[in-house]
């Protein structure tokens, strides 16, 4: 989980996209009713034989692996429909993004509620819906550090390693503090505390949220004490163990530059072409 990773970018690209050209009036012929009944069951069996075991239910294991409070450890999951698409293309503004993500995972998971999946789920699930509804290549595009040439990769979803709890202590990530030499332990990030990691400014002001413990100690007021007295190191060190916990589906992408042949790592951005087929 990254701190530029966000459902929110798809949202934004939808407002991004170009108003449709407008149409002409339809003709007289166009507007008239339909003919009554609907089309014959046999031709439309025929016609998606091959669709009826691509769209149903199939198990999914959680990341958290029922040591979330739910105690939840396999879900069902289904592809995304013709309803699922219209519903996903009506994402016009940036305030929609999140809500009509919400609808979608709801209506495509059966076996736990939105509301108490944990944040390392939810993007697990969101990577999951993209890749058994569009297809498991996703194009991105990757620019070099050091040439500044703009890579076009091809990323298989089904090939990126998932790393499962294996006791509840693995949910929470412990750091020692290059400073002050204390133990800090963040808390599984639950959807709730997805808000406070919008923004860096959010993120400061609410980091004692998140933090579970500083030295053992619990209490808000010793929490939100330390990371006003610590150092800006130390900070920095808390903020990168927020997004740095190692359950959950891994994002990060090996690449060797086109032009220069210089490797790095690319954090998997969730970018306007996520939920289309490659």
């Amino acid at each position: 989980m990254t701190e530029n990773k966000s459902i929110i970018d798809l949202a934004r690209a939808a407002e991004a996209r170009p108003a449709p050209t407008e149409q002409p009036p339809p003709t007289r012929e166009e507007t008239l009713e339909p003919e009554e009944g609907s089309a014959p069951k046999e031709i439309l069996s025929e016609l998606l034989k091959n669709v009826q075991s691509k769209i149903g239910w199939s198990q999914l294991r959680l990341p958290s692996a029922g040591f979330n409070p739910s105690k939840i450890e396999t879900i069902e999951i289904r592809p995304f429909t013709f309803e699922d698409e219209r519903l996903l293309r009506t994402t016009k503004t940036i305030s929609q993004g999140e809500l009509i993500v919400e609808q979608l995972i709801s209506r495509c998971i059966k076996g736990i509620e939105y509301k108490d999946l944990l944040l390392i789920d939810k993007n697990y699930i969101l990577f999951k819906l993209r890749e058994i509804s569009y297809g498991d290549s996703y194009d991105i595009k990757a620019v070099c550090a050091t040439c500044e040439t703009e890579n076009e990769l091809q990323v298989e979803l089904s090939k990126l390693p998932v790393v499962y709890a294996e006791s509840g202590e693995d949910l929470e990530h412990k750091v020692i503090l290059p400073d002050s030499e204390v133990e800090v332990v963040i808390k599984a990030l639950k959807l709730e505390d997805e808000t406070l990691l919008s923004d860096p400014t959010t993120l400061i002001d609410n980091m004692w949220r998140v933090v579970e413990s500083i030295g053992g100690h619990t209490e808000r007021t010793v929490k939100q004490g330390f990371i006003a007295g610590t150092t800006a190191k130390d900070i920095s060190v808390i903020r990168n163990a927020i997004f740095g916990g190692s359950i959950g589906m891994q994002t990060k992408v090996n690449f060797v530059c086109n032009a220069c042949d210089t490797g790095a790592v690319l954090e998997l951005p969730i970018n306007e072409g996520f939920f289309d087929a490659s």
